[in-house]
């Protein structure tokens, strides 16, 4: 009888046990099996984490527009962005007041991306100020040898955080902006660009860059009138004497012409050629100057006479940079990379040769 007492005790008081260690449990279990306070301190932590990791907004850095200065390279200033969607949001450069507003700005095509570059131009004077934002389209320095950058319109549209739009100014090399600063404020720009790069940003004074762009004219006239010149002596040197040596020293003088012409954007200032068939244009002037040079240099050093193997090989050269022209219809990046390490091979051979 007392054995069944205890029994039916331990039966009332199982049901109360098992539920308590149920709760205990499920009060000691976590995510993964892990206690619930270590559980709860795992989670504030990523919470912490996640909020510390989160990208702030940042001001724009503020350039200050000097009034002795002619021209100023923005291009270690500005920041750049790559945006997923047709706008970016930031916050503009603190003004005289420190107040940080937030801007919108939406790609002017409606593309589902965008790159932009953003500075800010600060005029602390009690003057109004007017400058020139210049974006050159080319620049053979630095733009490469493989995939080289051929140049192209930099900038589609220029925004300022207050104020009128910047006027687009008509120039055959370059994006140039017209903006106006007032005494005491700061304006931040939003440029939308064509692409991802940006080789050079310059703020000129507007009669500085003037006196530059006539400079560069004068310059360039005299080296295209003297390149021609000698072009053209060289030409009738082929139809006075009839040497090998003169038509090909001709034909690399004519493609050294074309060139120049090009890089100075002289034949767009004639032709209206576009920013993209000038990158046509400029992969082809390598490839053809790169195929005059290996003539004159076959010419020059008599190769035939040494070996027929030579002829051959420059043949086959010329065959494939003349297809390389027709590639570049296609790719004129990559048609210009394979010209420019084709004309340094055609050096380094000339080298050894000789």
């Amino acid at each position: 009888m007392r054995r069944n007492r205890h029994s039916v005790g331990y039966a009332l008081l199982a049901p109360h046990r098992s539920a308590s260690h149920a709760r205990s449990a499920r009060l000691k279990a976590g995510c993964g099996g892990l206690p619930l306070r270590s559980t709860i301190v795992f989670c504030i932590a990523l919470l912490a984490v996640l909020g510390l990791g989160a990208p702030a907004a940042r001001a724009v850095e503020t350039i200050a527009v000097r009034l002795d200065a002619k021209v100023t390279d923005l291009l270690p200033a500005v920041e750049r962005q790559h945006t997923d969607n047709d706008r970016i949001q930031l916050s503009t450069a603190p003004g005289a007041d420190g107040v940080v507003r937030r801007i919108e700005v939406r790609t002017t095509d409606g593309r589902p991306q965008g790159n932009w570059v953003t500075f800010a131009l600060a005029n602390n004077t009690d003057e109004q100020v007017d400058r020139l934002i210049v974006a050159p389209f080319y620049r053979m320095v630095g733009s490469g040898l493989f995939w080289p950058d051929l140049g192209n319109r930099r900038i589609l549209s220029l925004t300022p955080s207050q104020g009128f739009k910047p006027e687009r100014q008509a120039a055959p090399d370059a994006d140039v902006f017209a903006v106006t600063l007032d005494p005491g404020s700061t304006v931040t720009f939003v440029a939308e660009l064509t692409g991802p790069n940006l080789p050079q940003l310059y703020l000129w004074e507007p009669n500085a860059y003037k006196d530059k762009v006539n400079s560069f004219t004068l310059y360039h006239g005299i080296v295209i009138g003297i390149a021609g010149l000698l072009a053209l002596f060289l030409t009738i040197l082929f139809v006075v004497k009839g040497s090998v040596m003169f038509p090909a020293a001709a034909a690399l003088a004519w493609a050294v012409l074309g060139y120049i012409g090009l890089d100075f954007s002289f034949w767009s200032k004639v032709f209206g050629l576009s920013p993209i068939a000038e990158q046509f244009w400029r992969a082809a002037g390598e490839a053809i100057l790169t195929a005059t040079l290996l003539v004159f240099l076959f010419a020059y050093l008599n190769l035939n006479r040494w070996h027929v193997r030579y002829m051959h090989v420059a043949a086959g050269w010329l065959v494939f940079l003349a297809a390389l022209v027709a590639v570049a219809l296609a790719d004129a990046p990559m048609a210009a990379g394979i010209a420019r390490l084709s004309l340094l091979a055609v050096a380094v051979a000339g080298l050894g040769v000789v």
